[in-house]
């Protein structure tokens, strides 16, 4: 039970003062009552078919052939338009020489890089023809100072034996000759013993007989009758015959044992560099195949990366050619241009895929080749697409619109944008079609606004309409407009939403009580367009003010 409404006539003399008598305001009571109110948001929208795909012309050139007219229904797929291009033919042209161009350079630049190897063979056989010989040389020399050293070896061992035996004998003669003088010495000592002794008895007995004074003037001496062993034969050696001289022997001998070392040191040596050359070479052959394999690899990536870059460059002359025939990418309805200018594309958009240089593709335009540069001079497009009709990169041609679907754009105030979400129903009303509502759904809504004319914040939110089996014959760009339901509440006090008076933050209703006007601050819970659910102290069948809400004050007299 909603809200019922009856008007009340007041006494001027009650409400207003400055009133006159023939001034008498009216003041208009409903009954509270309960049940569900439902709060909307309404926003203008327009109507949009679910796809829309602009057709554009590929290339600078001509309409071949058009195979469509305005109204048809075609399927993705279906061939739209065909285009003649002499720019794009040329691009094409000059793509494959490119490519051509390309695939020449690899094959004339395979295993064109700097090959050492014959020199390091030549200088390896050199090494393995001319060292062997040094080396059979020295050890041939070598074997022949050592056979010298062997025979020096021999004389000096027969000479040793030689001088052995002469030795031996020597030490004989020298033995015998030395127990010689020992026992001539032996002999001597023993005289001189007894000469001296019998001299020093006759001393005795003369000083005996004659005094000592005597024999002192006498000048008498014992010792001179003592012997001088020291000129006793003496055996002198140098007279001995000397040994066999062998230190000619000996000289040729070391001679000769330094010659081996000599020749077994230059063969050591030999084979030593011999050893490190060969080493050398080794190293020399691995690092050169490692850096002919690098610069092959280098040679292989650059030709590569030529060859790739012509073959883009050809795929892209080739998409072009294709894409001469154009195809409509949706189901829909086609309606056909009827003029517009043709954009220009930005200079040097493919500057980073002609790179610098060319790569060995000097004098072929790359960026022609990607479909670079603007609309052909002096065509504007203008006029109902036909064909023979002059057209510019970029240039629409025909549009293509999916009427399988509809949807609706609308946009919503800043302030009640904060009530919308996805999935919330909306009612849809389009002014072509008065009286038809249509129900619909929230897809999306905007994170980011547009600004009207006045600097206020407007949302985009796109919402889906759902099936009906008696669809409007819809159109892009009809006006419509939307209530989306943001709350929906089953309130057990419903007043009407003219009850509502705003008081500091809040609001109040007034009750009428035993004919009196008591204001109640109430809670609104959802507000419809003409009732509010609300909680405060009243109660469903109390009267309330509705007309005249803002002339009375708490405790004016109401009459029934």
């Amino acid at each position: 039970m909603h809200a019922a409404r009856v008007v009340v006539t007041v006494a001027a003399g009650l409400l207003l003062v400055a009133c006159t008598a023939d001034e008498e305001p009216a003041v208009e009571v409903a009954t509270a009552g309960s049940g569900v109110v439902t709060q909307t948001v309404a926003a203008p929208a327009e109507v949009q078919p679910r796809a829309t795909a602009r057709i554009t012309a590929p290339a600078n050139g001509r309409i071949a052939e058009l195979l469509v007219d305005d109204g048809v229904e075609v399927a993705a797929g279906d061939p739209l338009l065909r285009i003649s291009s002499d720019t794009v033919d040329s691009q094409l042209a000059q793509a494959q020489a490119a490519v051509d161009a390309a695939e020449s350079l690899a094959a004339s630049s395979a295993g064109a890089g700097l090959d050492l190897a014959p020199v390091l063979g030549a200088f390896r056989g050199q090494l393995d023809g001319v060292v062997p010989g040094i080396l059979d040389g020295l050890q041939a020399q070598t074997a022949a100072t050592e056979a010298g050293l062997q025979a020096a070896i021999e004389a000096v061992t027969a000479t040793s034996a030689a001088a052995d035996e002469w030795s031996r004998a020597l030490q004989a003669a020298v033995d015998d000759a030395a127990d010689t003088a020992d026992e001539l010495r032996r002999r001597g000592a023993e005289l001189d013993d007894e000469l001296r002794r019998r001299a020093s008895e006759l001393d005795d007995e003369l000083r005996g007989n004659l005094g000592d004074d005597v024999v002192d003037d006498l000048d008498f001496d014992v010792d001179d009758f003592g012997l001088d062993l020291d000129e006793l034969p003496q055996l002198q050696l140098a007279d001995v015959p000397q040994a066999p001289d062998t230190s000619s022997v000996a000289a040729s001998l070391l001679g000769a044992q330094q010659a081996v070392n000599d020749s077994r040191q230059a063969l050591r040596d030999t084979e030593v560099g011999f050893a490190d050359a060969s080493r050398q070479l080794r190293e020399s052959e691995e690092e050169l195949a490692e850096q002919s394999a690098r610069t092959a690899a280098a040679q292989a990536e650059a030709v590569g990366a030529q060859v790739t870059q012509a073959e883009l460059a050809l795929q892209a002359a080739e998409s072009r050619v294709e894409a001469l025939e154009v195809p409509s990418p949706i189901d829909g309805v086609v309606e056909l241009s009827r003029g517009g200018e043709a954009p220009e594309a930005p200079d040097g958009a493919f500057d980073e895929l002609a790179g610098a240089g060319g790569g060995g593709l000097e004098g072929i335009d790359v960026s022609a080749l990607l479909g670079g540069g603007g609309a052909a001079p002096g065509v504007s497009g203008s006029g109902v697409v036909a064909e023979g009709a002059a057209v510019s990169a970029g240039q629409v041609l025909l549009t293509v619109y999916d009427t399988s679907a509809f949807t609706i754009d609308a946009e919503v105030d800043e302030i009640d944008v904060v009530e919308l979400a996805t999935g919330q129903p909306v009612e849809v009303l389009v002014d072509a079609f008065p009286g038809l509502a249509l129900d619909g759904v929230v897809d999306h809504v905007a994170y980011a606004p547009r600004r009207d004319a006045t600097g206020g914040a407007l949302y985009g939110v796109e919402i889906s309409l759902s099936p009906v089996a008696d669809a409007p014959d819809l159109r892009a760009g009809l006006t419509a407009s939307v209530e989306v339901e943001v709350r929906r509440v089953d309130g057990e006090v419903v007043v009407p939403t003219s009850a509502l008076l705003r008081r500091g933050d809040g609001e109040v209703v007034h009750v009428v009580r035993d004919g009196v006007a008591v204001e109640v601050p109430v809670t609104v819970t959802a507000m419809g367009d003409e009732d509010a659910a609300v909680d405060g102290a009243l109660e469903a069948g109390e009267p309330v003010v509705t007309i005249g809400v803002e002339r009375i004050s708490d405790g004016d007299p109401v009459p029934s």
